[in-house]
């Protein structure tokens, strides 16, 4: 019999490929660079990095035609050096997109001797990242001088005129991580013992495990941090980034699942197909508004799968699902607010051995309680609360508060009722389907 079993060695090894392709469409068809004042004088706003020239004379068109922005027009000499510092982008963007074509077919020709070029490709994806965000830098000091504002930290960074999106932060995080961890995706090394189906066991009920006790500091401090974070210093312009990093440290607590085993990819599917149904529900309704089964889907799969698969579920469905219904300052606020209410799910449902006791029918009925209270209060207060901070320019304020929490609240009284609607029809049989499934393969249990 077999002793040994490789890890995964050819989806390990496409992570760069599929880096390499994310850099190329990044570099193709996404905004690098942002100005929101040039939308005063009805010009484009978002610029990608073919663009950057484009950009230079719109700036120069605005502060020359547009009284709607304070800006002084720039001298020639200045404004033909930053062209020449857009034909500069230009060749470098082509010249890395050359530099991934050659990562790639190296990875899937040469596969583990592939290393060097890997690292000098991604090597210079970052550095190439890192110019950018240099001249947006000094792009704000220009429009800084030409507008006559002071060039301070805050405008510079938080209140800046031009702003690096999301994009290109994602881009230098991902090159950071492939080059540092490119031995370990192109090795063949890595084996391990192979686990059978009969020697996993069901894991009897216990009190609130350590990677539970992660989970809720994670939702308690770093999550509600990282978006206030992304409101009062991001400006709200950071919301795919703020996403990213939300759905990254609620893998965080999930992964300690794994802490005395190495994960499975029947046990990872199972989480995305449910994260998929809650998606796939949500778009399928996306004519009734407010009336969606998603927040039904993410606190079946924490009473099926866990508190912490549950937190995971629902972040990842809100943040997936806006790329359909569109992404913006709101994104953070829902995919936190699923999160909690899967996670709370997973708490109070998961692993109570009273409550697994009750009749069925008596225990549907209490899931349904929960989470009808859980949309209309969770779900309810944290997109109204969102919705003050985000988008009110009057400040915020108790009234502000309690007029945005009386006009959602037929809202949010429909999406309460759709939740309990949907449980009432999909809970059991999708928990009966669960259950099964962890008991034949011993899914997210040691």
């Amino acid at each position: 019999m077999q002793t040994k079993q490789a890890t995964g060695l050819d989806t390990r090894m496409l992570t760069p490929v599929y880096a390499g392709v994310f850099t190329i469409i990044c570099q193709l068809f996404m905004p690098w660079i942002t100005i929101p004042m040039l939308k005063r004088c009805k010009l484009p706003g978002k610029y990608s990095i073919f663009q950057t020239g484009q950009l230079f004379r719109n700036l120069q068109d605005a502060a020359e035609n547009c009284t709607r922005v304070e800006l002084e027009p720039m001298t020639q000499d200045v404004l033909s050096g930053l062209m020449k510092v857009s034909t500069v982008l230009a060749v470098m963007s082509v010249v890395l997109m050359a530099v991934m074509v050659w990562v790639i077919a190296s990875v899937l020709i040469r596969r583990t001797k592939s290393k060097t070029a890997v690292r000098i490709g991604f090597g210079l994806n970052f550095l190439f990242g890192a110019a950018v965000c240099a001249v947006g830098v000094m792009v704000n000091l220009l429009i800084n001088q030409q507008m006559g504002r002071e060039n301070t930290f805050f405008n510079l960074t938080v209140h800046s005129q031009a702003q690096i999106t999301s994009w290109i932060f994602g881009q230098m995080l991902i090159s950071v991580i492939v080059f540092f961890a490119a031995g370990r995706l192109l090795t063949l090394e890595d084996q391990t013992q192979p686990q059978m189906y009969v020697e996993r066991s069901m894991r009897e009920d216990r009190r609130v495990s350590r990677r539970t006790w992660m989970a809720i500091a994670m939702i308690l401090l770093a999550i509600p941090l990282v978006i206030f974070f992304g409101v009062y210093f991001m400006g709200d312009r950071g919301y795919v980034f703020i996403g990213l990093c939300i759905v990254c440290l609620a893998m965080l607590p999930f992964a300690m699942v794994f802490e005395d085993r190495k994960p499975q990819a029947r046990e990872l599917l199972l989480i995305a197909v449910m994260a998929g149904i809650a998606v796939a529900g949500r778009m399928a309704f996306f004519m009734l508004p407010q009336f969606k089964p998603a927040t039904a889907v993410v606190i079946i799969a924490g009473i099926g799968l866990g508190a912490e698969a549950g937190f995971l579920t629902g972040a990842v469905t809100g943040f997936v699902s806006n790329f359909f219904f569109g992404q913006g300052p709101w994104t953070p606020w829902q995919m936190f607010a699923f999160g909690i209410i899967g996670f709370l799910a997973g708490l109070l449902f998961h692993r109570s051995r009273r409550l697994k006791r009750m009749n069925e029918y008596v225990r549907l009925a209490l899931e349904c309680i929960y989470g009808g209270v859980a949309t209309l209060v969770i779900y309810g207060l944290i997109m109204d609360l969102s919705g003050v901070l985000t988008m009110t320019a009057d400040g915020v304020s108790w009234s502000v508060l309690l007029a945005k929490v009386v006009s959602g609240f037929p809202f949010n009284m429909i999406h309460a009722a759709s939740t309990v609607f949907f449980l009432l029809f999909l809970a059991r049989p999708m928990e009966k389907k669960l259950e099964r499934i962890k008991k034949k393969y011993g899914i997210l249990e040691v």
